[in-house]
């Protein structure tokens, strides 16, 4: 199988490092919340990893966040990705985690990559409910971002009670970005930050690296400290440019009512899909788009009422490595 050595460089290592360094900081009592701006980013990286996705090698998150539980003692832990592509490696392996909550606020899938996050992904027979998507339609502006998380975001983790929440800080829903199709702006990036309160945030996408990234940066880091952020406007700023037009309005408006009436019924639902023979079971093709590798994944879970289950996982790629994982969860039976 590869090893970490094969599919890493030393940039990565620096990038996982400062993420556990931030989350240090804040679990320390250094500072109240933290922000690790760094690269390479980790979101497409799943818990099987045969080369690079979406400039993606290894989940940074996911790496901060077993940290802080196997170091502070952290349970319930909640991560909202914003990034404008689905955080399809986060929810991969938090796909059978009831204890963590992963949020994905994104682009619809069926017009952008992975080509993933859609309404019906909701978690493994063990978790299910506890991965939310939010997919929404290309051209949505501030106004439907904070509308997504006034609506389904902010009560769902109302109702989740996390212990922390991190928020991996994506900016390629700026209008400026060259491979995104989103209309979202710095000041609507600093309120969403301000409303969301994350105590920790993590660099994910985002390829306007003159246009957005210093802009949405400083309202980041102007939110997370408590100062003004009403100062704050892309030289190039057209209100009119990134108006929201009606019908994306109403179609985000039932896009939140379908994700909490889902939410509400998690349990029911939940119930229904583990009487399923083959609940615990699941097959996977899955695509490298940086390396170019081709993986078949089958994955199996014990099912369990008391922990989140035993799971075996058998991957082969098309470049001769086969790797078969047993993955045994933190507070097993």
């Amino acid at each position: 199988a590869p090893d970490p050595q094969s599919v890493m460089t030393e940039s990565h290592f620096i990038s996982a490092g400062c993420a556990k360094t931030i989350a240090d900081a804040v679990l320390g009592g250094e500072v109240s919340r933290g922000f690790a701006l760094v690269r390479p980013p980790g979101h497409h990286a799943q818990r099987v990893v045969h080369g690079a996705r979406g400039f993606c090698n290894v989940n940074i998150e996911a790496i901060m966040v077993e940290y802080l539980r196997t170091r502070y003692g952290i349970r319930r832990v909640a991560i909202v990705d914003t990034d404008c592509h689905h955080g399809d490696g986060t929810q991969d392996i938090y796909w059978h985690d009831p204890d963590t909550l992963f949020i994905s606020i994104h682009q619809d899938g069926r017009t952008l990559y992975p080509g993933s996050g859609f309404l019906g992904e909701l978690g493994g027979p063990t978790a299910f409910g506890t991965t939310v998507n939010i997919p929404l339609p290309p051209e949505t502006g501030a106004e439907g971002f904070l509308y997504a998380l006034d609506n389904a975001v902010l009560p769902i983790l109302a109702d989740f009670q996390p212990d922390i929440i991190i928020n991996s800080a994506g900016q390629d829903n700026h209008y400026s970005d060259p491979i995104t199709n989103m209309n979202f702006t710095a000041q609507g990036y600093a309120e969403l930050t301000k409303r969301l309160k994350p105590d920790i945030a993590v660099l994910e996408g985002g390829y306007a690296i003159e246009g957005a990234l210093p802009y949405v940066n400083a309202g980041i880091i102007l939110a997370m400290a408590g100062l003004d952020f009403s100062h704050l406007t892309e030289p190039n700023f057209d209100p009119l440019r990134v108006r929201q037009a009606p019908e994306v309005g109403d179609w985000i408006s039932q896009i939140c009512d379908r994700v909490m009436e889902t939410w509400r019924q998690r349990q029911s639902y939940g119930e229904q899909m583990r009487q399923k023979p083959d609940a615990g079971r699941r097959q996977r093709r899955i695509f490298y788009d940086t390396d170019s590798i081709n993986e078949i994944q089958s994955e199996e879970i014990i099912v369990c009422p008391d922990c989140a289950g035993a799971l075996c996982i058998d991957s082969r790629s098309d470049r001769g490595y086969h790797i078969f994982a047993v993955h045994l969860p933190l507070r097993a039976c």
